[in-house]
């Protein structure tokens, strides 16, 4: 039973990212009918079949192709399908809403139940992990953090947090999103916006009021390590210069999700063995 629901799960979150897919091409081209329009070959313009519209097995069979022109389809369709895909499945086996019941006359007879809290943390989680997917894929693709992706998530999530999840509490909540917002905003401005841009200002707003304070700054350590990781390794292959623009919000959206699933663990190795 559980296996069938992750396997469905999955299928969902790879059908979300191929919606994303789409949704960040049209807004950078700022097309119209963002939501409603019917999909197209970017090169032939020729409408796209609903049987080369299913996530990763359309683009694994067309081989990476258009299957009207044959011009290459980019990587980076399959690998959003992919990756949201995953994310999903992970909050799933995180916050499991699956609930197995033993019978009490024979223990190979077994019920199921919905556990409700969880549920509401997998939806919620999801929410955020398909605007988190968003904004890794558009910033990556065009050095840009759109207020399309990032206000409504600090939306939901502010409302989600007041009425519904509880965690963090309001004052963690708006501390760790001034702090956060400061320190980019103090970088913006020594850097005149050559460091960060405004799109990273409202992430930073969205990861304090997602994480809080003390795991808001878990997350901040965390997208500057990877992303030194990354630009030293650019550097040694040649494939950068000191003066590369590298975009920002990847790392972001790394140091976020690592939070979310370890920032428990990573504070109490902190406060509990490091500082001995």
């Amino acid at each position: 039973m559980e296996t069938i629901i992750a396997i469905l799960i999955f299928i969902l979150g790879a059908s979300i990212g191929s919606f994303l897919s789409v949704t960040i091409y049209r807004i950078h081209k700022s097309k119209k009918g963002v939501l409603l329009s019917r999909s197209i070959c970017t090169s032939c313009k020729k409408k796209i079949n609903w049987q080369h519209l299913m996530p990763i097995f359309s683009w694994l069979f067309l081989r990476g192709k258009c299957a009207y022109c044959g011009k290459k389809i980019s990587v980076h369709y399959i690998l959003i399908e992919i990756i949201t895909g995953i994310l999903f499945l992970v909050a799933f086996l995180k916050f499991n809403f699956i609930e197995i019941i033993p019978s009490t006359v024979n223990e190979n007879i077994l019920s199921y139940q919905i556990h409700y809290e969880n549920l509401t943390l997998f939806i919620y989680y999801s929410i955020i992990f398909s605007f988190l997917s968003a904004i890794f894929f558009y910033d990556a693709m065009y050095q840009e953090i759109p207020d399309r992706f990032s206000i409504p998530a600090i939306i939901i999530v502010i409302l989600s947090n007041l009425f519904i999840i509880g965690s963090p509490n309001p004052t963690d909540m708006f501390l760790g999103a001034a702090i956060i917002f400061g320190f980019f905003l103090l970088q913006y401005l020594i850097s005149k916006g050559a460091w960060l841009g405004g799109g990273d200002l409202r992430m930073g707003i969205l990861m304090g009021v997602l994480l809080g304070f003390s795991k808001g700054l878990i997350a901040l350590v965390l997208s500057y390590f990877t992303g030194f990781i990354f630009a030293i390794y650019l550097l040694l292959q040649g494939k950068a210069g000191r003066k590369t623009k590298i975009a920002f919000g990847p790392f972001l959206v790394i140091g976020v999700i690592i939070t979310i699933f370890y920032g428990t663990e990573i504070l109490d190795w902190y406060f509990n063995d490091f500082l001995i």
